[in-house]
C-alpha cells in the first residue's frame, strides 16, 4: 500500500517473545509473547521489536528452515519496513529474517545446532519503518513451524498496538458518524473502507443536499469538512451508487439562545425584553447541535458594540447544550445589550444572537414590537415586585368592527403567556383583560394577537384590577400590511443571479437584506452598476427584483434573506447595515432561506500513468457556477497543444475520454472554467481553439503551458485553472513472481497498460505449448492469475506474458530442482540475508521463478503431481481461443 506525505518518522518498538521452558517431551507451544510499545501515532512510522519463546522444540534432529511468523494487520503496513536485528537462542544457526510484503508479516528462520530434545527457543526481531496508517486497536498474531516442514506447530496472539491521531482535532471511528460542515483536521482513518493516513478519499453523496454530489479530502488523517472540499449537508458513501451511509454531514446550528433572570436556566426568557438592575444574574442557556465537534462561547456587547464578556463572567465557554453561563449584570447601565453565541474554534462562523434591555427599576409594561402588521403578534412584558398580580387590558375601542367584548374574543386576543392566571372580558368596563402573576424575578409575559384588532394605535394598559386606576400603558400600532418573500431557487452558486418575488399589500416599497455576521446587509440587483435590490410594489400587492450573488453573499454559506416593507427614506438607497433590533422595529418583514456554494471546479484522471499508442484516460470533474463549457488543453512532452471544449451537464458534472498519447513523456492537462463573473478572459464568445492565436508552434512544453496560463490570468481575472498530469511510457509487461502451488502456477506481474488490458500467458517446453492462461491488468498496474499445470512433467519450461504490444519471458523449472532460475531483471534487494539450505517437503509451495517474496533463506521443494493434465492438444486449443480473445481486446 502506498502512503502519502502525511506519514513522518517516529519510533515504535514491537516485541514478541516465545518463553517458558516446558517439561521434556512436551509438544511445541507458545510461551510469553509481547509487543512493545503498545501505542503508536497514526500517520507516522515506527520500529517494532518482537520476542517469542517457542516451547518444546527439538533442536537435536538437524532441522533446517524452522521459522516463526508474526502477522500484522494492514493498518500497520510493512511495505517500506526493514529488518534491523534478529536473534534465535539457544542452539540455532543460519538465523535469517525478512519482511513478506504480500502477507504483511515478519518471518524469522533458523537451523538446529545440536541442542536437546525439548528446548525453549527464544526468537527476537526488530523491524523499522512500519507505517501506522489507521487509527484504532490492532492485534498481532504468530505461528511456529519448529521443524521447517511447512506445518504450523503452534499459534497464538502476540499483543495489541493502539494507534491514535494525536495531530488531529478528533477521530471518527464509528460508521454513520456525524461531522459538521466547517470543522477541520478530522481523523477518518478509523472508519472501515476509508483511505489510509496521507491518502486522498472521495465521498459520494447519497442523501439530503449531498445527493449526487462528490466531496474529496486530500488526507484522510486531517480531513477538512468544508465547502472548499465540496461538502454540503447530507449523507455520504464510499462508492458511487451505494446506499450505505458512512458519514453524515450536518449544518452546525445554534438553535436557541435563552436568557433567564437569576441563577437557574429555563425560567422566564427575557430575550428581546428587559430586566431591572436588581436582577443580579442573567443566565445564558444556548442550544446547539455541534458539541461533538466544537465548543460554543458567549460574547456580550454593550450598547456601543464593545465586547464586555470578561467583565461579566470568568468562563464564557459552553461545552454542551444545557451547560449555561451565568452573567453578572448587577453593575450594567440601562441600555440594550447583545448576547451572541458562536462556535469557539473551527465553527466560529456559526452564531445566533439575542438582546436584552437593562431598564430603570420601576413598575412598567413593555411590548416586543410597537408596530405590528395585522395578524401578527407582540409580547407584553409586565415587571414589578415579585409575586404581584396585575391585569393587562385591551380596550373595546381597539376591536375591529363586528367583534364584541366576550370571553371568546379575549381568548383570541391573549395568546400564550407566562404567569397567566386567567383570561376574561368585562362588558361593563368595556375591556378584555388577562390576569397575570409575576414570578420570583418580577416578570410576567403575555402574547397579544392582532388579528381581531382595528388598524391604528391602541393603548395597552396595566392595572391592579378593573376598578383601580391605570398604572402604565404602552402604545401598539396595528397596520394592514403583510410581506412574503420567495427566491426562484434557494440553492445558488456564487456568481449567479436569481429572481426574488413576493407580496407586500398596502406597502409602497420593498428592500432586501441578508443576515451576515449578526447584522443585515443590503442586497444588490446588479453589483456592477451598484443597483440595490429594492423595488416598488405593484397595485396588486406583488413585487419582484433580481438578486446578484456576486456581492454580500459571496462566501458559500446558508443565509437568511429578509424583505422589509416600507423601510423609510432613511433606508431606501442606503448601503448601511442594520442590526437585529432595528429589523424588529420595521413594520412588516418577510423571511426566506438562501444557500450559496463555491463555484470552484474539481477534476481528476482515471489513471496518471498509461502506455502510448492506444491507452486512454477518463477526465471527470465538476464545474459549478454559471457557464456551460470547460476549456481543455493537453500539452504534449514536445509542447504541442491540443485544445477542445467539454460540455458541462445540468448537474455541473463533466467527463471526456482522451487517448492521443503518442509520445512517451509527461502530458499536462489544463482545464479552464470562468469564475464568478461567468466570462472567459480569452475570447469569451469563442472556444478553446482560440489559444492557437497565442502560440507559435515552436514552444517547449513549459512555455506552452505558461502561455495558456497567461491567457487566462492577470489582475482582476477570476478564471479558474485546474491542472492534471499523465505520464505516458512505451507499453511493457513484466513477470514478477511465479509460485508453484499444488497443480497450479501462481503468476504475478505488472504492466503499464490501462485498466482491463488482457495479459496472455503461454507455458512451453521448447516449442511445444503445454499450458495457457490469462489475466487482466488492474487500476494499480498489477495482474495476477493461475495456470493449471496438473499432469505437466517435471522439467524446464519457458513462460511468456504478452499484451499484444509487449512481452516478457521467464524460464520456469517444475519438479525437483536445487535453486530457482533467476529472472533477467534486477533482483529486489533483500531485507535480511541468511544461508540457503535445500529441503524436500511434498506439497509445499515452491518458488518456480525469480521475483518471489523477499525471504532470508530461499528454498525449493519437489512437487508431486498425480492429477491428469489437459494435455498438449487441449492446451493448443486453449491457447488458440485465448489468442482470439486477446486480438479482440487489443486496441488499434
Amino acid at each position: 500500500m502506498t502512503r502519502g506525505g502525511a506519514i513522518v518518522s517516529a519510533a515504535l518498538v514491537l516485541l514478541v517473545a516465545l518463553a517458558a521452558t516446558p517439561a521434556a517431551g512436551a509438544a511445541v507451544g507458545l510461551g510469553d509473547t509481547s509487543v512493545s510499545p503498545t501505542s503508536a501515532v497514526t500517520g507516522e512510522t515506527t520500529t517494532l521489536d518482537l520476542s517469542v519463546n517457542a516451547t518444546g522444540v527439538n533442536t537435536t534432529d538437524g532441522t533446517t528452515g524452522a521459522n516463526v511468523t508474526v502477522a500484522l494487520p494492514a493498518a500497520l503496513n510493512l511495505a517500506d519496513a526493514t529488518v534491523d536485528a534478529r536473534g534465535v537462542t539457544p542452539n540455532a544457526t543460519t538465523v535469517g529474517a525478512s519482511v513478506d510484503d504480500a502477507a504483511n508479516a515478519v518471518i524469522v528462520s533458523w537451523d538446529d545446532d545440536t541442542g536437546v530434545g525439548s528446548e525453549t527457543v527464544r526468537v527476537t526481531v526488530t523491524v523499522s519503518g512500519v507505517g501506522v496508517e489507521r487509527t484504532g486497536a490492532y492485534d498481532l498474531s504468530t505461528t511456529v513451524d519448529a521443524d521447517g516442514d511447512g506445518t504450523t506447530d503452534a499459534k497464538g496472539a502476540v499483543g495489541t498496538v493502539t494507534a491514535a491521531a494525536t495531530g488531529s482535532d478528533r477521530s471518527v471511528t464509528a460508521g454513520d458518524s456525524s461531522l459538521f460542515l466547517g470543522e477541520e483536521d478530522v481523523d477518518l482513518t478509523g472508519l472501515d473502507g476509508v483511505a489510509a493516513a496521507g491518502e486522498r478519499q472521495r465521498f459520494y453523496g447519497n442523501g439530503g443536499e449531498a445527493d449526487g454530489k462528490v466531496a474529496t479530502v486530500d488526507d484522510a488523517l486531517t480531513a477538512d469538512v468544508t465547502r472548499g472540499n465540496s461538502f454540503v449537508p447530507g449523507t455520504y458513501a464510499l462508492a458511487a451508487g451505494s446506499d450505505a451511509s458512512t458519514l453524515v454531514v450536518e449544518r452546525p446550528t445554534v438553535r436557541t439562545v435563552e436568557l433567564s433572570p437569576g441563577e437557574t436556566a429555563g425560567g422566564t426568557d427575557v430575550a428581546g425584553s428587559s430586566i431591572p438592575p436588581s436582577v443580579d444574574t442573567l443566565t445564558v442557556d444556548p442550544e446547539f447541535n455541534f458539541e461533538a465537534a466544537d465548543d460554543a462561547t458567549v460574547v456580550v456587547e454593550n450598547p456601543n458594540g464593545l465586547a464586555i464578556t470578561d467583565e461579566l463572567t470568568g468562563d464564557p465557554t459552553v461545552t454542551a447544550s444545557g451547560d449555561p453561563v451565568h452573567l453578572d449584570v448587577s453593575d450594567l447601565s440601562p441600555g440594550t445589550y447583545t448576547v451572541r453565541i458562536e462556535g469557539a474554534t473551527d465553527l466560529d462562523h456559526v452564531n445566533e444572537t439575542a438582546t436584552v434591555r437593562i431598564r430603570p427599576e420601576a413598575r412598567t409594561i413593555s411590548v416586543s414590537r410597537t408596530r405590528v402588521a395585522r395578524g401578527g403578534s407582540t409580547v407584553a412584558t409586565v415587571s414589578g415586585e415579585p409575586g404581584g398580580v396585575w391585569e393587562v387590558q385591551v380596550p373595546a375601542t381597539a376591536l375591529r368592527d363586528g367583534e364584541s367584548v366576550t370571553v371568546a374574543t379575549a381568548n383570541a386576543v391573549f395568546g400564550a403567556a407566562e404567569g397567566l392566571v386567567f383570561v376574561d372580558a368585562d362588558s361593563e368596563a368595556n375591556v378584555l383583560y388577562a390576569t397575570i402573576g409575576l414570578d420570583e424575578n418580577g416578570f410576567a409575559r403575555v402574547e397579544l394577537d392582532t388579528e381581531r384588532l382595528e388598524t391604528g394605535t391602541h393603548d395597552i394598559g396595566v392595572t391592579r384590577n378593573r376598578t383601580a386606576p391605570e398604572v402604565a400603558s404602552v402604545p401598539v400600532t396595528v397596520i394592514d400590511q403583510r410581506v412574503s418573500v420567495t427566491p426562484a431557487r434557494t440553492n445558488l452558486t456564487v456568481g449567479e443571479t436569481v429572481s426574488v418575488s413576493g407580496t407586500a399589500r398596502g406597502a409602497d416599497d420593498v428592500k432586501l437584506y441578508a443576515r451576515v455576521g449578526g447584522e443585515y446587509a443590503p442586497l444588490y440587483e446588479d453589483s456592477e452598476t451598484g443597483d440595490l435590490a429594492e423595488t416598488s410594489v405593484d397595485a396588486d400587492g406583488s413585487w419582484d427584483v433580481d438578486l446578484d450573488t456576486r456581492t454580500v453573499v459571496t462566501v458559500p454559506d446558508s443565509y437568511r434573506i429578509v424583505a422589509v416593507a416600507d423601510p423609510g427614506d432613511g433606508y431606501l438607497g442606503s448601503t448601511d447595515r442594520v442590526g437585529e433590533s432595528t429589523l424588529r422595529d420595521f413594520d412588516a418583514v418577510g423571511r426566506a432561506p438562501l444557500t450559496t456554494t463555491d463555484p470552484s471546479p474539481s477534476a481528476s484522471v482515471s489513471q496518471s500513468r498509461i502506455a502510448t499508442n492506444g491507452d486512454e484516460v477518463a477526465i471527470t470533474g465538476r464545474a459549478p457556477g454559471p457557464g456551460e463549457t470547460v476549456r481543455a488543453y493537453v500539452v504534449s512532452p514536445r509542447g504541442v497543444v491540443d485544445p477542445f471544449d467539454v460540455t458541462v451537464a445540468d448537474d455541473d458534472d463533466f467527463d471526456v475520454d482522451y487517448a492521443d498519447f503518442e509520445t512517451p513523456g509527461q502530458y499536462r492537462i489544463l482545464l479552464v472554467r470562468p469564475g464568478r463573473d461567468a466570462v472567459f478572459d480569452l475570447d469569451d464568445g469563442g472556444d478553446a481553439a482560440t489559444i492557437r492565436s497565442e502560440l507559435t508552434g515552436s514552444e517547449t512544453a513549459a512555455e506552452a503551458e505558461a502561455t495558456i496560463r497567461d491567457a487566462y490570468g492577470g489582475a482582476g481575472v477570476d478564471d479558474r485553472i485546474l491542472d492534471l498530469t499523465v505520464t505516458a511510457t512505451n507499453p511493457r509487461v513484466t513477470i514478477e513472481t511465479v509460485r508453484h502451488r499444488n497443480d497450479s502456477l501462481v503468476v504475478a506481474g505488472v504492466s503499464n497498460r490501462e485498466n482491463g488490458t488482457t495479459v496472455i500467458l503461454d507455458l512451453q517446453r521448447e516449442t511445444q505449448p503445454v499450458a495457457v492462461g490469462d489475466a487482466a491488468v488492474n487500476a494499480s498496474g498489477r495482474w495476477l492469475t493461475t495456470v493449471d499445470v496438473a499432469g505437466v512433467d517435471p522439467g524446464e519450461y519457458t513462460l511468456t506474458a504478452e499484451t499484444g504490444d509487449s512481452t516478457d519471458v521467464r524460464t520456469v523449472r517444475l519438479g525437483a530442482v536445487s535453486t530457482p532460475t533467476p529472472a533477467p531483471t534486477p533482483t529486489p534487494t533483500e531485507r535480511a540475508t541468511a544461508t540457503a539450505t535445500p529441503t524436500t517437503a511434498p506439497g509445499a509451495e515452491t518458488a518456480a521463478a525469480a521475483g518471489g517474496s523477499r525471504t532470508a533463506t530461499a528454498r525449493t521443494a519437489q512437487t508431486e503431481t498425480t492429477a491428469d493434465g489437459f494435455g498438449v492438444v487441449i492446451g493448443l486449443a486453449a491457447l488458440a481461443a485465448l489468442s482470439i480473445v486477446l486480438a479482440r481486446r487489443r486496441r488499434p
